[in-house]
């Protein structure tokens, strides 16, 4: 079975991602309702593969399938220029931790008091809102584990993603 990647608070417990009542994501740090900002309403983007980009192009990546960088529908307004939903079906997850931290760092988001958990589940059938950006939706079936995010390794991306 595939396993994902998220971050999640370190008080709260992982396992409460299993519940179907807490499998819905909302857009993180952008308009919720409007005109787009991601596409600049043209309803199109660039999809831009982490994991691959990384390392080398995988014909087996959950997110890209080795293509690692395309042209695609907007995740954010599903191509019509226009943002009308402010929640998906699913939880948001990355096929790998690097490229989680990647974008984490890319959004100089604070990570302190977060765990990584790493989970199995199903794809869902909904687009995350940060699709272009290599994040999945998923409906967790199992809780894998979780333990501390690797701070050692954040440094050594840290400097790969400010180059």
């Amino acid at each position: 079975m595939t396993t994902y990647f998220r971050l999640h608070p370190s008080d709260e417990d992982p396992g409460d991602l299993l519940g179907p009542d807490n499998q819905r994501s909302k857009p993180w740090g952008g308009a919720d309702h409007g005109p787009c900002d991601k596409c600049g309403q043209t309803g199109r983007t660039t999809y831009r593969c982490e994991s691959c980009k990384a390392d080398a192009a995988d014909p087996q990546c959950a997110f890209c399938s080795g293509r690692v960088e395309f042209e695609g529908e907007c995740p954010t307004c599903k191509g019509s220029g226009e943002i009308s939903d402010s929640e998906r079906d699913g939880v948001s997850v990355f096929p790998d931790a690097d490229a989680l931290y990647r974008y984490m760092l890319r959004r100089d988001a604070d990570m302190d008091g977060q765990t990584l958990v790493e989970l199995e589940g199903r794809k869902a059938d909904d687009v995350d809102f940060d699709a272009d950006e290599g994040a999945l939706l998923v409906h967790p079936t199992r809780i894998v584990r979780s333990a501390r995010i690797d701070e050692g390794r954040i440094g050594e991306l840290r400097r790969d993603v400010a180059a």
